[in-house]
């Protein structure tokens, strides 16, 4: 369930087109509850959450940004 999660889903450089299942960069941010650095676990349920049951394409590159978990391989 998705209680006032907020998703923005784009590219942060050059690469594939992020309505591509699997491919693209998958911003996760929650505007009724802000999400933290040490918040990577809630922000990783939200992604699996918005990305259906194949969740999401977590890296180690994944980062934290101006509020924002960033899922750079976005979607399964």
């Amino acid at each position: 369930m998705l209680l006032g999660a907020a998703v923005l889903a784009g590219c942060t450089g050059p690469g594939p087109a992020p309505d591509r299942p699997g491919l693209g960069v998958l911003r996760v941010s929650d505007p009724a509850a802000p999400l933290a650095y040490f918040e990577g676990a809630r922000a990783r349920r939200l992604a699996d959450e918005i990305c259906g049951p194949r969740g999401v394409r977590s890296s180690i590159d994944d980062r934290f940004e101006d509020g924002s978990w960033i899922f750079v391989r976005g979607c399964a």
